[in-house]
């Protein structure tokens, strides 16, 4: 979407606002848009949680994992024309995963592609109680997608 702050933050400015606590004008529109203060973010950004990279592997190929991934892209659309954004999340998260953890910033690290954020955007975990300001949130998709990897790692 035309000026979508998200398209101008890179994983590195991030990981920067992670260490620092310093965002550029972009990353401080999201922050300030989140509805969560600056050290939840700076926390949840980074949190890792251990996962086994064939569990995770098998969940995000299996019916339900292809259903979650299409549900999490819903609101993203890859900048480059020829990626498919479920096969594009999927590859991060796998890859991040590859050490037995994953985190939000390890996942946006690894992310083949960049994405813009195109509306309908919620987070994963559906049943949390979080402001509608919070659900919405770009960085909010980022805080809850390694947790709800996380819980989901043993379905199929």
């Amino acid at each position: 979407m035309a000026g979508d702050p998200f398209e101008k933050v890179s994983a590195e400015e991030v990981s920067r606002f992670i260490n620092t606590g310093r965002a550029n004008r972009n990353l401080k529109q999201l922050i300030d848009s989140s509805g969560w203060t600056r050290a939840e973010l700076q926390a949840g950004l980074q949190k890792s949680y251990q996962v086994s990279l064939v569990s995770i592997n098998r969940f995000l190929r299996s019916g339900t994992g292809e259903k979650f991934l299409s549900f999490v892209t819903s609101g993203y659309t890859p900048l480059s024309a020829n990626t498919n954004p479920s096969q594009a999340l999927r590859s991060a998260i796998i890859e991040d995963a590859s050490d037995g953890f994953i985190s939000a910033l390890g996942i946006m690290e690894a992310l083949p592609v960049d994405f813009s954020v195109s509306g309908n955007l919620s987070i994963c975990a559906r049943q949390v109680q979080v402001s509608p300001q919070q659900r919405t949130s770009t960085l909010s998709f980022y805080l809850f997608l390694p947790a709800c990897l996380h819980a989901s790692q043993n379905v199929r």
